[in-house]
């Protein structure tokens, strides 16, 4: 590269200019310049200068920006939270789907039905028989046989392998469909367990307000022994609400990692379930966060039992046992056409060596192979009966879930308007007069519990219609928003 450069003869180039290029960087706390060697000579001639550079990188600068793109390239799934142990019911059924033993178990049979369909051969393996007799000089005899199906019993065997195969499929979505239905209700009674905790502590920290300005005043001699021990009491009351309530959320904490296949002694935080749960405290209570009620009355009884006849793998599942016994009939009947065995023969003696053919069949005269054929024949009418009998348990489970739903959003109605709020409005209003004493120690109390019976038996309601919307979209194994015009 050239270079021309003006100068005036006060700032005369030098024959060769060096120059330096730094790079700044943080070692220990401390700003330390790191300098990157690069020599530049630059030889003046007749006012034009030429460059030739060589760059030399500092091998830790290199690591460092090896390890940042690595870094930028790892994927941290969001819904985990910033926080340890906060975990979203998305992610929830994504590590329950892929870590439980019992779906790995299955995926394990549904390689082994694999093995299996592939494993069926077109023939079976020929037989060789050989004989000798009289010692080397003496008589010699070579056989090798080969045997062929002529009724078509390994078309049928493999047919009846793709059928097992079809089936552990359908058992993985069906157990697909079970689990997600228990880690949703299990993470719905977390996210309850965690709420009233919260709650309760509230209550905790208000009770021990009370209890000490009782104590004062019973010092005072404001008040009796009896109003003094009362607040005591229920303090003691929401300390042991508290330790019962800690003892469940332990056991669904439990319950939970065992569903997700996870350590069982993991604590888990449950997020974004519920979202009316954000801000239920003990003065915020929140709408209702439920479909509208049009939605329902679009989603009739006979769309849902409609929808859940063709997309339930239980379902599936039986009528795949009615095709397995079609093609065991089938198989049953094949097996009346007897094998034929091929063979070519080659015999050495003193004499004479000859070559020949051996055809081998067997006659069936006794065995026509009934007993298979008639126990095939009743297994059909058995799966016929099972088929029957699984739609009519599928359409009691898509009934019983839609009026569990319907009643729930009934019973979530009462909790609407301004009742929760009046209320909180009253237990606020009750604390103030009794700090100042203008109220008596009982009246707090009983708005109190009045208050707290009400926010757990709306947080209650609130989870049994989550629950039900679990048992809906399980009962017709499918989200409720996929059927929606």
């Amino acid at each position: 590269m050239n270079t021309t450069l003006k100068h005036s003869g006060r700032n005369k180039p030098k024959n060769q200019v060096f120059l330096l290029g730094c790079l700044w960087s943080e070692v220990e706390g401390d700003s330390k310049a790191k300098m990157l060697k690069s020599q530049t000579t630059i030889p003046i001639r007749k006012g034009k200068i030429k460059m030739r550079t060589k760059l030399t990188f500092n091998p830790i600068f290199v690591i460092g920006i090896i390890c940042l793109l690595a870094l930028s390239m790892l994927q941290i799934p969001a819904a985990y939270s910033n926080e340890e142990g906060q975990i979203s019911l998305e992610v929830v059924i994504q590590t329950a789907l892929r870590e439980n033993p019992t779906l790995n178990a299955i995926r394990e049979k549904i390689k082994v039905a694999r093995a299996r369909v592939e494993g069926v051969a077109l023939l079976a393996n020929p037989k060789l028989e050989t004989e000798f007799a009289g010692g080397i000089d003496g008589d010699q005899g070579l056989e090798l046989t080969q045997s062929f199906q002529l009724g078509g019993q390994r078309g049928h065997q493999r047919r009846i392998a793709k059928v097992h195969l079809e089936k552990a499929n359908a058992e993985l979505s069906e157990a697909s469909r079970l689990l997600t239905k228990s880690v949703k209700i299990v993470f719905y009674e977390l996210a309850l367990a965690q709420e009233k905790i919260k709650l309760v502590k509230e209550i905790i920290q208000h009770s021990e307000q009370m209890s000490n300005i009782a104590q004062f005043q019973f010092e005072t001699g404001d008040i009796s022994v009896t109003q003094a021990n009362l607040a005591s009491i229920q303090l003691q009351s929401a300390l042991r609400e508290a330790t019962m309530l800690e003892g469940e959320l332990q056991l669904v904490q439990l319950e939970l990692n065992n569903l997700m296949g996870s350590p069982l002694e993991t604590t888990r935080i449950a997020v974004g379930g519920l979202p009316d749960f954000s801000t239920a405290g003990l003065g915020s209570p929140q709408t209702t966060p439920k479909m509208s009620p049009d939605v329902f009355s679009k989603l009739t009884l006979d769309i849902l039992e409609t929808h859940a006849l063709e997309s339930r793998n239980d379902l599936k599942s039986v009528q795949l046992n009615a095709k397995l016994t079609e093609n065991e009939l089938r198989l049953a009947k094949a097996a009346n056409i007897p094998d034929l065995s091929v063979g070519a023969l080659a015999q050495r003696s003193e004499s004479e060596n000859t070559l020949g053919v051996k055809l081998t069949i067997l006659l069936p005269f006794f065995d026509r192979n009934r007993a298979e054929i008639d126990a095939a024949k009743a297994q059909q009418q058995v799966d016929t009966i099972e088929i029957s009998s699984q739609e009519r348990q599928i359409s009691r489970e898509v009934m019983a879930a839609f009026l569990s739903v319907k009643t729930a959003q009934k019973t979530l109605k009462f909790y609407e308007g301004d009742s929760v709020k009046l209320l909180n409005e009253n237990l606020k209003l009750t604390r103030t007069a009794y700090e100042l004493g203008e109220a008596k120690l009982l009246e707090v109390i009983l708005m109190q519990n009045e208050f707290i019976e009400m926010r757990f038996a709306y947080l209650e309601a609130l989870t049994a219609y989550y629950k039900a919307l679990a048992q809906l979209e399980a009962a017709i194994d499918t989200p409720i928003e996929r059927l929606l015009p």
